[in-house]
């Protein structure tokens, strides 16, 4: 994992999930009493960059995602392990759908794959305009109870088992983030 693993830390305690409710975003709240919909996909990362510029790219992924997301009411989570994105989506359809039709028009995203789309109650990641993990060895845990020993093959994963993948990273940031306050 290199210098990677080393930057992950920090990069995520610098980018740390940006709660809808923080940023006091009306599309986001009005989105929380529409009929909703989550979409799962992965995509390869087509930049062949090196750690550092691996960093700078997730980057503006995220402050794009984060902006974007918090204009159309979307909410999700992101995992990158440098090879894959696996992404949640969710909120209204329409705007679920325009999210995903944009990524997979983006140069740095190949081989976009829907696994899932389904209406839903409520939100998982209802407070984040976008949140995040890169792959590093301060997540590997997660990633080890889940199955995933060496690289993401996002192939041979069901909606369910990213969402509940997501789901675990976000609570162990959450509970780390609780316990460094």
């Amino acid at each position: 994992m290199g210098q990677l693993g080393r930057w992950a830390g920090s990069f995520l305690l610098s980018f740390a999930l940006y709660p809808c409710r923080q940023a006091r975003n009306t599309m986001c709240q009005r989105s929380r009493n529409m009929a909703m919909t989550q979409l799962v996909y992965y995509s390869k990362n087509t930049l062949d960059a090196d750690d550092r510029s691996q960093l700078v790219n997730l980057r503006e992924i995220l402050e794009i995602a984060r902006r974007k997301n918090g204009e159309n009411g979307v909410t999700g989570y992101l995992i990158f392990d440098k090879a894959y994105f696996l992404q949640i989506l969710e909120g209204d359809k329409d705007a679920v759908e325009e999210t995903y039709r944009r990524i997979a028009g983006d140069r740095r995203h190949a081989d976009v794959t829907l696994v899932e789309q389904r209406p839903i109650a409520q939100r998982n990641f209802s407070d984040w305009n976008m949140g995040s993990a890169m792959r590093s060895v301060d997540h590997e845990e997660v990633y080890l109870a889940h199955g995933i020993s060496g690289s993401i093959d996002p192939t041979k994963m069901t909606g369910s088992k990213i969402l509940s993948l997501a789901t675990d990273l976000r609570d162990l940031e959450a509970r780390r983030n609780l316990n460094a306050a």
